[in-house]
């Protein structure tokens, strides 16, 4: 989506944009990829450059809203190393005997 820039122009990040996108890297999730990463830097933005109070906490509820389903998304159900390997020995086991 977004790099910094905006029509050629170079633009500092502000520190919602900041915090947004180390929070979407943690998580393992590209703003190139993803319309919901992509989204959730857009509305970091417009906080970032808000005037005024209402529509920054409004854009805020919905930054909210979107990390916690990208962080929900980005959540692997991943086997521990040791189940991996049981479950290798077991298929092995079975074909076996």
């Amino acid at each position: 989506m977004s790099d910094g820039r905006e029509g050629g122009k170079s633009r500092a990040q502000g520190g919602v944009e900041r915090a947004v996108r180390s929070e979407l890297r943690s998580l393992g999730v590209s703003v190139q990829t993803g319309g919901l990463p992509a989204l959730a830097v857009s509305l970091a933005q417009h906080i970032d450059s808000s005037r005024g109070a209402v529509a920054a906490a409004a854009a805020a509820a919905q930054l909210r809203l979107i990390l916690a389903d990208v962080a929900r998304g980005a959540e692997r159900p991943g086997k521990d190393t040791i189940d991996e390997l049981n479950a290798r020995r077991a298929v092995r086991r079975d074909a076996s005997g």
